[in-house]
């Protein structure tokens, strides 16, 4: 269907497909925010995902796949990798899930490897009207990650994982099941749309939405009060370049100190750091935050900043920070550039 049949619907019914239902990430904090708005508009949400003791409470959870955890080495990690292609388990449970809830649009978010795009084939033959927002480059690399910094790295550092997945975007490829079987992607800046452009995704089926944050739960008067530390708020992974950030942080002759908030996979590796340049009076980590603490954090900062080694498809920290009235420093990678452009007319609206 086309996008603007699509936007002359009222009061749909809309189903939300991505492979996690908690705020596990960026993607999930933004399609629940997402749906948080849809259903103030009037619509009605619904979801498919995998079953987690984490998920929110969802009426269709009865119709989820079971959970596969690809960060571990089990025998049952491994025995369900042939999802990463196709899933006949997650064709048939959406299938009795759409002829019970009738949705009138799919929205998809993340749904490679646990979910697979299988379940396109299965969303067509309902001729539904599939939207498509992209949260990583995954359509246009198969580790879904673009670096910045000219470094050539394999995805974990594993080369079995790295042919594997290279493989399932062949796979996939080969099918142009994305291509084919999407109505309409939402890329979250220009410099998205750009490269679906260069791996020759139709212009015609790329619009450009930017992420949102809801203004209503940030301060509405400046904070003049400049603080004494700077702020990194993100996940603690190698491509964040946070590691870079501490070791700059530590040669600082001043008295401004580095928070950083934020849980990953080398959080471990980052204490480390720390300890072994003796840096404890210039770095501390913070527990982890809810919405109100990280609002509070960053408001009482003097700047935030983000080291990225990758390109951004968004910088939803960056309205964060304009959202607080403070000033960011971000890597030149992907949308961050745009975004602080765009960032700034938070500011000046507020």
């Amino acid at each position: 269907m086309p996008p603007a049949v699509i936007s002359k619907l009222n009061f749909m019914k809309i189903l939300v497909i991505n492979k996690f239902l908690y705020p596990k990430g960026g993607a999930e904090t933004y399609l629940l925010a997402l749906s948080k708005l849809l259903r103030q508009d009037g619509h009605e949400v619904i979801y498919f995902s995998q079953q987690n003791k984490k998920n929110i409470s969802a009426s269709t959870a009865k119709y989820f796949l079971p959970d596969l955890d690809l960060s571990g080495q089990n025998k049952k990690n491994i025995l369900g990798l042939g999802r990463i292609f196709w899933s006949f388990s997650a064709q048939k449970k959406l299938d009795q899930l759409i002829k019970t809830e009738k949705p009138d649009l799919v929205h998809l978010h993340n749904i490679y490897h646990q979910i697979s795009p299988s379940i396109l084939k299965t969303i067509k033959k309902h001729n539904l009207p599939v939207v498509m927002t992209v949260h990583d480059f995954k359509l246009v690399k198969h580790d879904y990650t673009l670096r910045a910094d000219g470094q050539k790295t394999r995805h974990k550092n594993s080369l079995a994982i790295d042919l594997l997945l290279k493989a399932e975007m062949t796979f996939h490829k080969l099918l142009k099941i994305y291509e084919k079987n999407i109505d309409l992607f939402i890329a979250p800046s220009e410099f998205v749309k750009k490269e679906l452009l260069k791996k020759g995704f139709d212009e015609k089926k790329i619009i450009v939405v930017p992420h949102f944050i809801d203004l209503t739960t940030y301060p509405n008067s400046q904070n003049t009060e400049a603080g004494d530390y700077i702020l990194y708020a993100g996940r603690l992974d190698e491509s964040k370049g946070v590691d870079l950030l501490i070791k700059v942080a530590n040669r600082i002759n001043n008295n401004l100190k580095l928070k950083i908030a934020g849980t990953g996979p080398q959080e471990k590796k980052l204490h480390e750091l720390v300890k072994k340049l003796g840096a404890e009076k210039k770095v501390e980590f913070l527990k982890h935050l809810d919405k109100q603490q990280l609002i509070n954090v960053i408001k009482n900062c003097r700047f935030t900043v983000f080291p990225s080694r990758v390109h951004e498809t968004f910088g939803l920290g960056i309205l964060e920070s304009y959202a607080c009235f403070k000033p960011t420093l971000a890597s030149r990678a992907g949308a961050f550039t745009e975004i602080l452009q765009m960032a700034k007319l938070v500011y000046y609206l507020k």
